[in-house]
């Protein structure tokens, strides 16, 4: 298996800790050894880092050198903001290493916006030319907007973080759904199979999460999805296996070379991921 969703962190330098205040369990330094007696007993065998901080150039460096350094990681998607001057040239600056395969950034401001945004379009072709994928964390008011970049830039490998971040909490799932259906006409938005153990929390029973991912196993379809933990993150709904076997127990219909597909070859080829007799 791949996990498509890992943040990392030192305490010593990590600069962006007000997120994590107010939740005790993250608040210590989350680093690859850390999690890898996880992966031995869930059977994973490589990951991808998620950013966990914009527009820090040390930090994104600092993500690039994990992935070298530890062959249990194959990717990593860093954080920079789209309209950020200095995009071009740190894009390029990342590039010389294999590991960097995207980014995870929303564009600035109202999603009413972005199309006019010339910044934000800029940072966009950025992306598309160099072939890099772009990881988005948006809610169900931002999918027209996201659906507008999709059709403007279609070699953007776009994925929706989170499965496409339910509102399972406040309970309108159907305005959710209403307003993601017509992103199923593109075929390059993916969908991030993750973190509803934590979306659902203290209510995961499977049949609630069931209504969440037989909405996109049926819409998008498996081709178009690969798992992620939301490690350390997803610790504040469970332990990485009670979230690992949330999402494998939804995933019980799909067939056995689906499966493997959700939980691993649709990473490997979106990602990039490299192996560990890569490194």
């Amino acid at each position: 298996m791949i996990d498509t969703h890992l943040h990392f962190w030192d305490l010593d330098t990590y600069q962006h800790q007000g997120w994590f205040q107010d939740k005790p369990i993250l608040q210590r330094s989350w680093l690859p050894p850390d999690l890898k007696p996880e992966f031995d007993a869930c059977g994973v065998t490589s990951g991808v880092i998620i950013e966990a901080g914009k527009d820090d150039h040390a930090l994104n460096l600092w993500w690039l050198e994990l992935a070298e350094k530890y062959e249990y990681i194959g990717a990593a998607v860093l954080g920079c903001t789209l309209e950020h001057p200095n995009l071009v040239a740190w894009l390029d600056e990342y590039g010389q290493s294999p590991y960097f395969v995207g980014l995870r950034s929303n564009p600035t401001g109202d999603p009413q916006g972005w199309s006019s945004n010339a910044a934000t379009q800029r940072g966009l072709a950025a992306l598309a030319e160099r072939d890099l994928s772009l990881d988005l964390l948006v809610g169900h008011n931002a999918f027209a907007a996201v659906a507008e970049i999709a059709a403007a830039y279609p070699t953007l490998r776009i994925i929706l973080d989170h499965c496409a971040h339910p509102p399972m909490r406040e309970g309108n799932l159907r305005v959710w759904a209403t307003a993601l259906e017509p992103l199923v006409a593109y075929p390059n938005i993916q969908i991030k199979y993750s973190s509803l153990l934590l979306y659902s929390y203290p209510d995961s029973e499977e049949a609630r999460l069931r209504g969440v991912t037989d909405f996109l196993f049926s819409r998008f379809g498996v081709g178009r999805m690969m798992w992620g933990s939301n490690w350390p993150v997803e610790l504040l709904g469970g332990s990485y296996w009670d979230a690992l076997t949330a999402m494998s127990s939804c995933a019980e219909p799909l067939s056995g070379e689906e499966r493997q597909a959700l939980f691993h070859d649709n990473a490997a080829r979106f990602y990039r991921v490299q192996t560990p007799e890569q490194h």
